[in-house]
Parts: structure tokens; C-alpha cells; sequence
């Protein structure tokens, strides 16, 4: 007998064992993108996912992926995040909380923002405008996708989002405004 820590998968090997997001990882027009949201930076940022949601009782696995522009194939930019929950951030019995709902849908969206304009200072939600569908059940895995919608001036950005089981039933809905920050003189 040993005394080895359990190590859990990494989130690609848990969400590998998922049929449906192993479909989803098949996809060659789509990259897996570092996780900078689980990691926390200078000042704290990010902590809310890196440190308060990183159980296995709330958000246990995380992985985003993203297609950049491919006008030959006529498909635009998108981001998606595989989401696993636990029962930790539950608003009734296996049922995951709103709030929560609405937090993943900004920080997917904000992260698309993120990944299509590049050099950006830093961005902020102005406004969030969610449609609750269906509840998400927990313990549970579901995607995020998301894509920029219009872009106004240098620093106006809409983004688009929804939540999807893997069946493809649509749990949110979510469009929203960001603003970058004015470059710092």
C-alpha cells in the first residue's frame, strides 16, 4: 500500500471521458486555450475561480477551447468552456444557483472578448441581459459557448452566449456589453 495523494484527471482527460465532449475535443477547427481564469494574478484577480470554485463541490473541471476566424469555412469565432459541477453551488436540491449560471456566462463571454481582440488592456461587463430556459442539474457538466456579436468604436464590445447540455438543450441565454479600459497614458 501506498501513501500517493489521489491526483484527480487533468480537465482534459475528465471531460475525454464524457461522449459528448469528447466529440466536442474531436473537433479540429477548435484549440484548447490555457485556463488563466483558474490561475490567480497579480492583485488577486480571478481568485473567485481560481480558489473559491475550484472544488470538487463546485466547478470541479474547466476547459476552454477556441475557434478563431476561418473565412474559407464560413464559421466565425467562437469560445466554449466545458463546465463540470458539483452540488456545492446549488440553489435547490440538484439544481445548480442562477447566480452562478449568470457568473459562468460572463466569464465566458468576457473570456471571448478576451481571445478575439487581442492586446487589450482590460475589459468589464457594462450589462448582462440573461433568459433562464432550464435549470441546470448537479452534480452535471455543460458547455458555454460564446462569440462576439458587434463591435463598436475601440472600446464597445457585444457578446452573445448560451448554455448547452450535451443533448443540446439550451439551459441560458445571455447577451451582453463590454467596455475596454482606455489604454493607461
Amino acid at each position: 500500500m501506498t501513501n500517493e495523494a489521489h491526483t484527480p484527471p487533468s480537465p482534459l482527460d475528465h471531460f475525454n471521458t464524457i461522449p459528448w465532449c469528447a466529440e466536442l475535443l474531436a473537433d479540429p477547427s477548435f484549440h484548447i486555450l490555457g485556463n488563466l481564469s483558474r490561475t490567480v494574478t497579480s492583485g488577486d484577480g480571478h481568485s473567485l475561480m481560481a480558489e473559491t470554485w475550484n472544488t470538487e463541490r463546485t466547478i470541479s473541471h474547466l476547459l476552454s477551447l477556441y475557434r478563431p476566424l476561418d473565412p474559407t469555412a464560413g464559421q466565425p469565432e467562437e469560445l466554449r468552456r466545458l463546465y463540470t459541477f458539483g452540488s456545492g453551488m446549488n440553489a435547490h436540491p440538484d439544481l445548480l444557483h442562477g447566480g452562478v449560471i449568470a457568473t459562468i456566462l460572463d466569464s465566458t463571454m468576457g473570456n471571448a472578448v478576451g481571445q478575439q481582440i487581442p492586446d487589450l488592456n482590460s475589459i468589464f461587463t457594462v450589462a448582462l441581459n440573461i433568459t433562464y430556459k432550464k435549470p441546470v442539474s448537479t452534480p452535471g457538466t455543460v458547455v458555454v459557448r460564446s462569440w462576439i456579436t458587434k463591435i463598436e468604436g475601440a472600446r464597445k464590445v457585444w457578446v452573445h452566449g448560451v448554455i448547452e447540455s450535451g443533448a443540446g438543450e439550451v439551459h441560458a441565454l445571455a447577451d451582453g456589453m463590454w467596455l475596454i479600459t482606455k489604454a493607461k497614458l
